[in-house]
């Protein structure tokens, strides 16, 4: 079957609104990206669930997103299925300190919710964008810290077999800027439960408004994708970056900032290829220079 009878076929069963040749550069914080031959919005996992098994009986190529802030789509967009999990419920037991999120929640907003129960011990999610299934998937942390050390476990499905299943933390297998999730795409977040401790809403969200300061007076402004490369062993990107000599290198309208160089910021109308080839100079830099070598945190979504 040919994509666009995929395509035509998706339409007729799919009863939401489908948008075609969609600019991804709208839903991505890098603000980089070509159209999307369709995208979808689900609101709850139900509705995520049915959009999958009906892409995986078709053979048509997806991918689900949450707010997109650790992409980087080509300028050549997407050849397929764009699903936006935008599911955002949260539930919170006071007397167990046990918090339920659904996948699309935003970090921030999970933070905060809780903080109205005086629950706490999520504060560094808080000014981390990106919602709850991406960051389980890249085990999102700062500070030291990481999802994966308030997680209790996982609602996935498995498009494979259309089944939905609840996963402990421990079966996850949790690394540094990672999980078992980033090599199994056939397994997709619905939901989360997460373990806080009693604390002080107002100490909670002050908290959170100082490091918010904190961050914006160290990161810069621009659109990029947060954090572009991985901590090496024993040391941080940023000073690999630095010692590198490629403070505010730049390819195109794609540039190292000179405000924190483990961002590479799309200085207004960055194509994918510029920032493709300057990671690839910062990478060749600090392998030649230093003998390190850099890991990219950001993804790069392949057109097809």
């Amino acid at each position: 079957m040919s994509d666009t009878k995929k395509y035509n076929e998706f339409a007729k069963a799919y009863p939401g609104v489908i948008k075609r040749r969609a600019p991804l550069s709208r839903y991505c914080t890098f603000k980089i990206g070509g159209p999307a031959d369709l995208l979808v919005e689900a609101k709850n996992p139900t509705q995520l669930v049915e959009i999958v098994k009906l892409a995986h009986k078709l053979k048509l190529r997806y991918l689900v997103i949450g707010s997109a802030s650790n992409l980087l789509f080509d300028d050549a967009g997407f050849r397929g299925l764009v699903v936006r999990y935008l599911a955002n419920n949260i539930e919170v037991e006071k007397s167990t300190g046990v918090v339920m999120a659904w996948a699309g929640c935003s970090l921030n907003r999970l933070v905060k919710q809780a903080a109205m129960y005086n629950l706490g011990g999520i504060n560094f999610l808080a000014n981390i964008p990106g919602t709850v299934g991406g960051a389980i998937v890249g085990n999102a942390g700062c500070y030291g810290q990481a999802i994966d050390t308030v997680l209790i476990d996982v609602d996935l499905l498995n498009y494979k077999t259309g089944e939905v299943a609840t996963v402990d933390l421990n079966e996850l297998g949790f690394t540094y800027r990672s999980s078992g999730l980033k090599t199994k795409p056939h397994l997709i977040v619905l939901s989360a439960r997460f373990k806080l401790v009693p604390d002080s809403k107002s100490r909670i969200l002050k908290a959170i408004e100082e490091e918010r300061l904190l961050r914006w007076s160290k990161h810069p402004r621009s659109a990029c994708a947060g954090s572009f490369f991985k901590n090496p062993p024993n040391d941080l990107a940023w000073k690999v970056v630095e010692a590198a000599g490629m403070r505010g290198a730049r390819v195109g309208h794609a540039r190292i900032s000179t405000k924190h160089t483990n961002f590479l910021v799309n200085i207004g109308g960055a194509k994918s290829r510029d920032v493709k080839k300057l990671a690839d100079k910062v990478i060749g830099a600090a392998k030649k220079k230093l003998g390190i070598i850099l890991e990219p945190e950001v993804r790069y979504i392949s057109p097809k």
